[in-house]
């Protein structure tokens, strides 16, 4: 049987339940326990196929940037927990190691009933942690000393984030950022029924959404932003682990809270989380051909009929500046909505977790015919 966990993957669907919205200072009814926690997720440094671009040649040599994971809990009538790691995605196969180690060091009431773990989508991390063929076949199989520095790791955050449990309260915020994403398939877009498209300034989702935690005397506790851009720019000839321009953003903010200590330490988490990234590129000059500069094919994203001559580009020089662009305009448009942001929480916070049996799944078709969804 051939089950596919909804949220192992990076199109995670999260509902989060904020009833009575409105704006004003804080009221008891407003009150959670919050607790965010850090960890470092850094696996092999050398030797490893990278996940992401499917390039059997990518191979691990040498660290960008650190990976991490950040936990975040939140408790009124239940608890509910939510981690962002520096991950390609999540996967089935650590959400059960997390589980089983969470169980066995007391935290059993964090399970798969009320936690999400989900990737970033940082195309720059050793691969080898999922249970599906598709994903292990360029890192030939699993990499055991990656997943255990996964699964310690999360379930390290989690633990911080539990033991740092206190009252606390959650704020909202969102914003439009501009200049950090484009559609990296525009003529598929069209495809759109027009009256759809019709509803929409921008052919990918500009709004950056923020959750603010605040926990006694306004101390700063952590946030947690969504919004829609791969961490693709550090491309396919990188060969350094990096969270890419969204673990650059998460560095930045941290900094900011934790007064310059090194990252990963400090009272303060930020998450810069993967939302609706599908179609979404942060390399927002486009894609061109190298060895005329002309623009791709558009319908094909090919070059005289070859598409390793179509590369993306920009905003800046190299892929190292584009990591460093993206992830600011992240960051800075991350901190302005945590300065402003007035409107308060109540109610519970949830969200829905539904696995998806692909094998037998029909999907229905406008001729009143159906197809299988089989992997077999």
């Amino acid at each position: 049987m051939s089950f596919i966990s909804l949220g192992s993957w990076s199109f995670i669907f999260i509902i989060l339940r904020f009833l009575w919205l409105f704006r004003g200072g804080f009221a008891q009814d407003d009150q959670y326990k919050i607790g965010a926690g850090i960890a470092d997720v850094t696996g092999p440094a050398s030797d490893v196929n990278m996940m992401g671009y499917a390039n059997p040649v990518q191979i691990t040599g040498g660290i960008h940037l650190r990976l991490f994971s950040r936990a975040f809990i939140f408790c009124q009538d239940k608890c509910n927990v939510f981690v962002t790691v520096d991950l390609g995605m999540g996967s089935q196969l650590i959400n059960e190691k997390v589980f089983k180690k969470l169980s066995e060091n007391g935290l059993g009431q964090y399970n798969v009933s009320n936690t999400v773990i989900s990737g970033t989508h940082t195309h720059s991390g050793p691969g080898g942690y999922q249970q599906y063929l598709l994903f292990t076949l360029t890192s030939l199989g699993n990499v055991d000393a990656n997943i255990d520095i996964i699964v310690d790791g999360i379930v390290e955050s989690i633990e911080q984030a539990h033991e740092n449990l206190a009252d606390g309260a959650l704020m909202l915020n969102e914003g439009e950022l501009l200049e950090s994403n484009i559609n990296r398939s525009p003529a598929a877009y069209q495809n759109n029924p027009e009256e759809e498209r019709q509803k929409y300034q921008y052919d990918v989702d500009k709004e950056m959404f923020l959750l603010k935690l605040i926990g006694k005397n306004n101390s700063d506790v952590g946030s947690i932003n969504w919004f829609a851009v791969h961490p693709v720019s550090m491309n396919s000839s990188n060969r350094l682990i990096s969270g890419d321009n969204k673990g650059y953003a998460a560095y930045l903010m941290e900094k900011e809270f934790n007064f310059d200590n090194f990252p990963g330490q400090g009272e303060f988490v930020a998450g810069f989380s993967s939302s609706n990234l599908g179609d979404v590129s942060p390399n927002i000059k486009g894609a061109s051909c190298v060895d005329t500069g002309k623009p791709c094919d558009l319908l094909t994203s090919t070059c005289n009929g070859k598409v390793q001559l179509c590369k993306a580009a920009g905003p800046g020089n190299d892929m190292f500046e584009n990591t460093e662009i993206i992830g600011k305009r992240q960051f800075n448009k991350a901190l302005e909505l945590y300065d402003t942001a007035k409107v308060n929480v109540s109610g519970p916070v949830d969200f829905i977790h539904q696995f998806v049996d692909m094998a037998n799944y029909m999907v229905p078709l406008s001729n009143n015919r159906t197809v299988s969804c089989s992997f077999y």
